[in-house]
């Protein structure tokens, strides 16, 4: 089955997987913190909005006769299930420490990812920070390109995102787009430092209502 696979629906399954994992982190996370409550909850909503991937290799799972919306289709249950747990979770306990703790499991992951890159890759410009960046965070399909780089130099890149492909799934949950912004800003800060503490990332919303993110990685 593989003879039909390129290595961008793996690309694409990987990071799927990868969200995946950091759901499970939090999770375990919130388990600690709430007790089996937290379970039930979270098999609720999966039961509702679809279950994670089993662990199998992707030609196990994929339907080979439409692998462009297969993969499209488990982008959007991974990200509308994640978003549902932290809306309810949130809605359930006190809404501050459920998002210091999705903080603290987003930032672990983006640290841990920083430090393989660290340790199996060499940057000589920001831009590849970019790059690298594309390889671990969900920004849907590759057709897609919501993000444009408009400054490129040895210390410091930038790049908008001029659409967001997020907000319809947390407002299919009732939960705040806000939140996942949040959230995806620790995992790259995280990321980026880990690979050279020189480096940092920040980010701009220039817009509440149609959000259009600037990007910033910079020499510190």
């Amino acid at each position: 089955m593989s003879k039909f696979l390129a290595p961008i629906h793996t690309w694409l399954f990987n990071k799927i997987k990868l969200y995946e994992n950091l759901e499970a982190n939090l999770v375990k996370a919130y388990q600690d913190k709430y007790g089996d409550e937290v379970t039930n909850l979270y098999n609720s909503i999966a039961e509702k909005y679809g279950y994670p991937l089993p662990n199998k290799p992707l030609e196990e799972l994929i339907d080979v006769s439409n692998i462009h919306g297969w993969l499209q289709n488990k982008i959007s249950i991974a990200e509308t299930r994640h978003a549902a747990f932290i809306t309810e979770i949130s809605n359930k306990y006190n809404s501050d420490d459920v998002l210091d703790i999705a903080l603290t499991s987003y930032s672990e992951q983006g640290a841990e990812c920083g430090e393989f890159e660290k340790e199996n890759s060499s940057f000589s410009s920001a831009e590849e920070f970019y790059n690298t960046i594309n390889n671990y965070i969900m920004e849907g399909m590759p057709c897609d390109r919501v993000n444009s780089i408009t400054l490129s130099t040895e210390n410091k890149v930038q790049w908008e995102t001029e659409r967001c492909l997020h907000k319809s799934h947390w407002e299919e949950v009732g939960g705040n787009i806000n939140i996942f912004y949040k959230l995806r800003e620790v995992w790259i800060r995280s990321f980026i430092e880990s690979i050279n503490s020189n480096f940092t990332y920040n980010v701009t919303y220039n817009n509440e209502t149609t959000p259009i993110l600037i990007h910033e990685i910079t020499k510190k």
